[in-house]
């Protein structure tokens, strides 16, 4: 729910050009960050963009509903804000190109699922001083989800208000209310996975965890204890 499937020519230009320019500048600033990055911490972002491109790309059955995982806390939480930027803007062109959104849509996708992502490791290190990992990861990601799914209802219902046969207000609200429950069950979704994800984590290596403030840079210490 928090990645955009529009096709290209539905969103105006006003919105997806801004979006675009946006997050090729936030690509290019993640980029310099990462000109250090030893060989072990390419490859684990590497392996965790992989994760998150298959998990955009297979739809999970929640009954009646078909969801879109994004794995945007647990990727946040062991890469770090700069990092999982990169990963949410690699996946997002991938995905375009094969057809899940348009290319238009690729910045707006990268900002959404990055600003969720950035907050990821900041809350997990908060909330990891009194709970488990499992649940501070859990927490850390309804947070991610909740800011990304909020920015994903934002930008579509900006779109829907900038175009020249614009729906009312009625129906703007009428979206706003089917979307409101499906966010829901998206964080609803996302936590209960990162809550999986961390317990498997602390079975097979934990250190791969951040522990503290030396850890909430860009991944460094998981990346190279992964080699």
């Amino acid at each position: 729910m928090s990645h955009l499937h529009i096709p290209d020519g539905v969103l105006p230009v006003a919105v997806w050009l801004p979006g675009l320019a946006a997050g090729l500048l936030l690509l290019m600033w993640s980029a310099r960050l990462a000109r250090g990055a030893s060989r072990q911490q390419v490859a684990y972002q590497g392996a965790l963009g992989a994760l998150v491109l298959v998990a955009m790309a297979v739809e999970v059955p929640l009954g009646p509903l078909e969801y879109h995982l994004t794995l945007v806390g647990p990727v946040g939480v062991l890469l770090g804000p700069a990092a999982t930027f990169q990963v949410a803007f690699i996946a997002s062109a991938i995905l375009a190109l094969v057809g899940h959104g348009g290319l238009t849509v690729v910045g707006l996708n990268a900002l959404v699922l990055g600003a969720g992502g950035a907050l990821a490791r900041p809350m997990y290190l908060a909330l990891a001083r009194r709970a488990q990992p499992p649940a501070a990861m859990a927490g850390a990601t309804a947070v991610a989800q909740a800011v990304s799914g909020a920015l994903w209802l934002a930008t579509v219902m900006l779109g829907l208000g900038s175009g020249g046969a614009a729906p009312g207000a009625g129906r703007l609200g009428l979206f706003a209310a089917v979307a409101f429950p499906l966010w829901l069950v998206g964080i609803a979704t996302e936590s209960a996975v990162a809550w999986g994800t961390a317990r498997f984590i602390l079975r097979v290596r934990p250190d791969l965890l951040p522990r503290g403030p030396a850890a909430t840079g860009s991944g460094e210490n998981a990346g190279e204890s992964a080699a």
